[in-house]
């Protein structure tokens, strides 16, 4: 027999033990309450009616309820097992037929009723072969609601007619907690859209301020401009301020803009990319702005190992620029800027973590603000407080930039006293040049080089570099020990210096000019190289009145270098 055989076999006897029952003026309650009644029944009947009685007891001990309505007319109860009488609080199922007017209708609560009659006649003209399930409230007899889960099947017999037997749940536990999980992701994402109307609505207002002030000094420079075209020089200032107001109106729309591509942005396109090469194009772009603000602007990659990664160079560049521009943006004349960048960890399969900097003594932000320092459109002060334009997107991006690029950010900051970003970023790298395979060698073999470098990595790299292609280095930690090196050499000893600038003790400017003033000649015309971070115009004067021949920017680029070399000692390098 088929298992929807069986159920149905199940229900017949059920049926026919009603009917029996009835005859005879008996109930179901009574077989669980009272035992069998086996003197009130005819003998002839007993066989039949024992085996329906062991599975109508069988049904009261499962777990749930289940119950065996009519599909046509009033639906009338057939039966109800205990479990379905305690989901009820009934004690009997005389108590359950009256509370439910012996009706399936009468089970459920009144507002769920047209729901569950459409899938009842859904499952009997369309589902027959289906299982039915369908979740709604009953009323209790203490009144309360609850909600159960209702696995029905609607069957067809010859005698017995159309109807459902059902398996019911308890899902008043699962259903508050989907009804209070739900009502707290409604309560958030209200709470985000509210936050979303209010950021726009704040942006909206502050882009509004900014732009409108910058168009002001446009529209009001370029009046000045042409009332005053008989004053050349006046017409010329003028015309410079619309063009900074211009450069700033443009700056305000590419954020904007910025921020829209990279929340739409798919994924991190990865191409090669020269790291210093880079982080330098940076440096040199915004050198001129922090020359104007006389603030002391410094860049040292010397910790880096490998400068060929893979990553999105495009986006790269945008993360350092936003950061270190807005760090000379937001620094005072005559304060200072640091960007660097170190080479911390090797990963497996080729890949290195990276750490970028950005240090400045500027403004700084204050603890209350900083939560929402990367916030769209979040600005501590305003323009009019601050006398910066922007519309508050420049950390925004670069946090959507590293996020992007599967990095970190972090800030520290203090008030008046500076900030100090820094980004972790992993990178896939590529393999190191085999620079011993070089086709040039040093003219002489064997040039002696005194090296002074008070960083340990750059010194260790720099002679290892310098010592593959040929030279004998000599390295020492600081200007100091340069000098005594250089005051106790004979004739010949050395080839060549090259000096970091800024060193303890004595720097590189300083060591430069001590050696200058040897009293041996050939040593006080020592070749000297600097290779130093400080590149900027007054940094290279200083060198050239230092007594040093050639002043070379970190990263160090080994060719530059080697170029430098040749002139210097004016030897040619084959």
């Amino acid at each position: 027999m088929t298992d929807r055989g069986r159920k149905y076999h199940f229900v017949e006897r059920i049926l026919h033990l009603s009917s029996l029952l009835e005859k005879h003026q008996l109930d179901l309650d009574q077989i669980s309450e009272n035992g069998w009644p086996a003197e009130e029944l005819p003998l002839e009947d007993m066989p039949e009616l024992q085996a329906v009685v062991e599975s109508v007891r069988f049904m009261d001990e499962i777990p749930g309820g289940f119950l065996i309505y009519r599909a046509g007319g009033d639906e009338e109860i057939i039966y109800a097992n205990r479990g379905t009488l305690r989901m009820f609080q009934c004690s009997t199922l005389r108590e359950f037929r009256e509370l439910t007017g012996n009706s399936f209708r009468g089970l459920i609560y009144g507002e769920d009723l047209e729901a569950v009659e459409n899938s009842i006649h859904r499952q009997i003209f369309t589902d027959q072969g289906e299982q039915d399930y369908v979740e709604y409230r009953i009323r209790r007899r203490d009144g309360s609601i609850h909600w159960v889960e209702d696995y029905g099947h609607f069957i067809h017999g010859e005698t017995a007619g159309d109807m459902f037997y059902v398996f019911l749940g308890d899902a008043t536990d699962e259903r508050s907690q989907q009804q209070m999980e739900q009502k707290r992701m409604l309560t958030e994402a209200l709470e985000r859209a509210d936050l979303a109307v209010n950021a726009k609505n704040a942006f909206l207002s502050h882009i509004s301020h900014e732009m409108r002030t910058t168009l002001n000094a446009i529209f009001g420079y370029t009046a000045l401009a042409k009332a005053s075209l008989h004053e050349p020089k006046a017409a010329e200032e003028y015309l410079g301020q619309v063009e900074t107001a211009s450069r700033q109106l443009l700056g305000m729309i590419t954020q904007a803009l910025d921020v829209s591509a990279l929340s739409s942005a798919a994924g991190s396109a990865q191409e090669e990319c020269d790291l210093r090469d880079t982080i330098q194009e940076v440096y040199d772009f915004l050198l001129p702005q922090a020359e104007e603000k006389s603030i002391a602007f410094s860049l040292d990659c010397g910790r880096v190992v490998h400068r060929g990664v893979f990553t999105n160079p495009k986006r790269l560049k945008q993360l350092i620029l936003n950061l270190a521009n807005n760090a000379v943006t937001y620094t005072n004349p005559g304060g200072r800027v640091e960007i660097v960048l170190r080479e911390e960890e090797a990963l497996p399969d080729s890949h290195a973590v990276y750490c970028l900097e950005v240090k400045d003594t500027g403004i700084g932000i204050s603890e209350e603000f900083l939560g929402k320092a990367f916030d769209p459109f979040s600005r501590e002060k305003s323009s009019t407080l601050s006398g910066i334009r922007g519309i508050g997107l420049g950390l925004t991006i670069a946090k959507n930039i590293v996020d992007m690029l599967e990095g970190t950010i972090a800030v520290k900051t203090a008030v008046n006293k500076g900030s100090t970003f820094t980004v972790t970023l992993p990178f896939r790298v590529q393999p190191l040049p085999d620079i011993s395979s070089r086709q040039h060698t040093p003219f002489r073999p064997n040039l002696r080089i005194l090296l002074a470098e008070d960083n340990e990595i750059n010194r260790e790299i720099e002679t290892d570099l310098l010592e593959r292609m040929g030279f004998v280095v000599d390295p020492v930690e600081d200007g100091v020990e340069a000098l005594e090196k250089a005051e106790h050499a004979a004739p010949g000893d050395y080839d060549l210096v090259i000096v970091d600038i800024q060193m303890p003790r004595m720097n590189g400017w300083q060591v430069s000019a001590a050696i200058r003033k040897l009293p041996d000649p050939v040593l006080a015309h020592i070749p000297i190289i600097a290779l130093s971070a400080n590149v900027g115009i007054e940094d290279r004067r200083r060198s050239l009145e230092s007594g040093i021949d050639v002043h070379l920017s970190k990263p160090m680029d080994l060719n530059v270098l080697l170029e430098s070399i040749e002139k210097v000692t004016k030897k040619s390098v084959v």
